[in-house]
């Protein structure tokens, strides 16, 4: 040991013994009261949210300092769990505020009464958006030239919910973009009265039940970009084709890798296409802008599912499109269409609630070009023709079933 270090030597017990003894004077003074925190209106919150129990710090054998920052951690981690702020639109209150308030507050609600003119923008996580009457609350933008100038723009935010409002005056009612975890939920709405969609999803999951998407510009339902719509109980209805896109018309657009499943719903004056997606609807109606309409277009490797479905309208599958028919009846003045190796299945589905007897599919005839495919299975009929060629074949378990012609090799019938 040097000279210097053995100078230091008895300085440095010293010290490890003034530290022992300061801490063992803390130790029963945090033991022995209750911890008594700054008032809560100097840290800018209520009584309940600066309570801190007495074991919190006396456990952690925090230094006992009254004022010091330890004090302010514990009071700003306490937060409520929910939150609501009114809103009343007739007064002029505005939505976009009231999402900034109660930043500490987990679960925000927001009352909503009356029409507020503004594009609301949700960029908040646990947040519910709710009304009383989707016919007198909402939101009517008050820009709608470009695709963000929309009534509602939820933006990466997750676990929204949608309430009894009216989405109205936008370039979209609704735009929901990378929204992934569970779902955003649309309850009891009416998305309408839009530029161009009633709802356009990107790269979002949407969970709605007993809303309305209606007379939109150019597509009520628009779902890109791997999303998901998802409704029960759902009205789609009278597309404009006047809008923003010109004079495309659709109640459904999804395009590239997305899922659309429809439950008792029902679709008027406009039917759905489909690229590269699933489609699946069940227990529902179906209807072009007549007979002579396409009221189902897929293609790009679509799949689409269809159980116990009515359609009004000609359906068409292209480009490695398969679809399932189960208990589908279709009334339609054309036939349908196959290309370039698309397949169909046509055969009964088992009622709704289950067991016997099951329901057989009643669908129009099919021309199927280039490799197509198509089997009528079961009980199933084919009211007309089945035309094959270039390839193209189908198989009938009972020839019988084709009430018109078949040229198709596996479905034999003069």
């Amino acid at each position: 040991m040097t000279q210097n270090q053995r100078q230091l030597a008895p300085l440095r017990f010293a010290g490890v013994l003034v530290f022992a003894a300061l801490l063992s004077i803390t130790n029963v003074a945090a033991q022995s009261r209750i911890f008594n925190p700054s008032p809560a209106g100097s840290l800018g919150l209520d009584s309940q949210s600066a309570v801190v129990p007495r074991t919190s710090l006396a456990s952690a054998n925090w230094p006992d300092i009254v004022s010091g920052p330890f004090e302010f951690f514990s009071a700003y981690s306490i937060s409520k769990s929910t939150g609501i702020v009114t809103v009343d639109c007739n007064k002029g209150d505005s939505i976009n505020q009231a999402l900034t308030k109660s930043p500490l507050v987990r679960n925000l609600t927001v009352e909503i009464s009356g029409v507020c003119h503004e594009n609301v923008v949700v960029t908040r996580d646990h947040v519910t958006l709710h009304g009383t009457d989707p016919a007198n609350d909402g939101i009517q933008a008050d820009l709608s030239d470009e695709i963000s100038d929309v009534a509602l723009w939820v933006r990466q935010a997750q676990l929204v919910t949608v309430e009894n409002l009216k989405l109205t005056g936008g370039f979209s009612g609704l735009l929901v973009t990378n929204v992934t975890l569970d779902s955003l939920r649309l309850i009891n709405c009416r998305l309408e009265s839009n530029g161009a969609y009633g709802a356009q999803l990107q790269n979002a999951l949407v969970v709605a039940q007993d809303s309305t998407f209606s007379t939109n510009g150019n597509i009520n339902a628009g779902v890109f970009g791997g999303s998901r719509l998802q409704c029960t109980g759902c009205t789609f209805a009278d597309p404009q084709g006047t809008g923003a896109l010109g004079t495309i018309r659709e109640n459904v657009l999804a395009f590239a890798a997305n899922h659309v499943l429809l439950t008792n719903c029902t679709l008027t004056n406009g039917g759905i296409t489909s690229d590269d997606s699933l489609v699946l609807l069940t227990d529902s109606t179906i209807s072009g802008f007549g007979l002579g309409a396409q009221t189902i277009f897929a293609f790009g490797s679509s799949s689409v599912a269809l159980t116990r479905v009515q359609i009004n309208g000609s359906m068409v599958f292209n480009r490695g499109a398969n679809a399932q028919l189960l208990g589908v009846t279709q009334t339609s003045s054309l036939i349908n269409q196959m290309d370039d190796s698309a397949y169909v299945r046509i055969a009964d589905a088992s009622p709704a609630a289950g067991g016997p007897p099951s329901i057989p599919s009643m669908v129009r005839g099919f021309a199927l070009r280039n490799f197509s495919k198509a089997t009528l299975l079961q009980t199933s009929h084919v009211n007309g023709n089945f035309n094959c060629s270039q390839g193209a074949d189908a198989f009938c378990s009972t020839p019988t079933n084709v009430s018109g012609t078949s040229n198709c090799g596996l479905c034999p019938k003069p």
